[in-house]
């Protein structure tokens, strides 16, 4: 048998209207619904809670049938005419009302409750309609994480795509560039491999998850502003620290400081175009991941490796923010 605690678990981060035009019958399940659900609105009659609905959001309504200026059922078809939340509509109806039932199940009513109310049924009732409701708020949550995903797999795809054609087009300039000496071996970083910190390495790795957080957020449509610029700057800032305590890396280092006050400096071109922005960030964020993940965990033959590429994506940010006009030699963007 459920109890009031089984319902609240379901019903706590829940909205509840209820209408009804009686007032001890008001009073007496306003006391209930009080305690089991996020917020409750009272309402008279159909017409005020018609006024409410459209101000608030809410998930569940309670509705009486029979009642002065507004009805039940005209609320209920008002509220489906609006339509502008998917409530769930658990009707109290007594017993000379039955003839409305068709029409109640027509208009796709969730619920029926005879008056007087039994504790019991309302618990098994709100029960069924709370459960559902938050079902189908996870499964819209999982959907909504689902497409984000997507969209970020397919822009951080044509990223890639853009690097692969960066690197092809310059391979034979850097292969005239090359010296005739031997690559360096291994050995030859040994400081570069004993000196690592593991504190270091771990906290390389809660930025790079910092980083992927704020970034996301440029593509959620959230209103950003200058305390998420503050913050962001000041992520890069502390990883610029990290890498400015390695001689190998003391030139990236420099340069995501500098990165880290240019973010504020152009903050409002940043925020011009979050959207736009947010895909040369995304590219950098890749270029610096696959340093991380390369040089700090695997142990790369040549720490150094990535520091021209890393270099070459902070800078062609910061073109973008200072609105100068993509090299060809640079990644342009879809």
């Amino acid at each position: 048998m459920l109890s009031a605690k089984d319902l609240k678990e379901q019903s706590s981060s829940l909205n509840i209207l209820y209408v009804e035009d009686e007032e001890i019958l008001r009073e007496g399940m306003q006391a209930t619904l009080g305690k089991l659900f996020q917020n409750l609105y009272i309402a008279k009659n159909g017409q005020e809670a018609f006024e409410l609905y459209k101000k608030e959001h809410i998930d569940i309504v309670l509705t009486d049938i029979n009642m002065p200026i507004m009805n039940g059922i005209e609320l209920i078809q008002s509220i489906e005419t609006y339509g502008q939340y998917n409530s769930a509509i658990v009707v109290l109806s007594a017993h000379n009302e039955s003839r409305l039932l068709t029409t109640l199940i027509d208009l796709g009513v969730d619920g029926f409750l005879n008056k007087p109310v039994d504790k019991q049924k309302l618990i098994n009732v709100l029960h069924k309609v709370s459960l559902h409701i938050n079902e189908k708020h996870q499964l819209a949550m999982y959907e909504k994480q689902m497409q984000i995903d997507l969209e970020s797999y397919i822009r951080k795809n044509k990223i890639l795509e853009q690097k692969i054609n960066q690197l092809a087009a310059s391979t034979n300039t850097q292969i005239k560039a090359k010296t005739l000496k031997k690559p360096k071996k291994k050995e030859e970083f040994e400081s570069y491999y004993t000196t690592l910190l593991n504190d270091d390495i771990d906290e390389l790795r809660d930025l790079s998850e910092e980083l992927d957080n704020f970034i996301a957020m440029m593509f959620q449509g959230e209103v950003l502003n200058e305390s998420y610029l503050n913050r962001l700057s000041e992520v890069y800032k502390k990883y610029a620290a990290v890498l400015s305590g390695y001689t190998e890396f003391t030139e990236i280092g420099m340069a995501l400081r500098n990165f880290s006050i240019s973010i504020l400096l152009l903050g409002s071109k940043f925020l011009e175009n979050i959207e736009q922005t947010g895909i040369y960030f995304e590219s950098l964020q890749l270029t610096l991941e696959n340093f991380r993940t390369n040089v700090w965990d695997k142990e790369a033959k040549d720490p150094r490796f990535y520091n021209a590429s890393l270099l070459n994506d902070i800078q062609l940010v910061i073109d973008f923010l200072e609105e100068k006009e993509i090299q060809e030699n640079e990644i342009e963007f879809f």
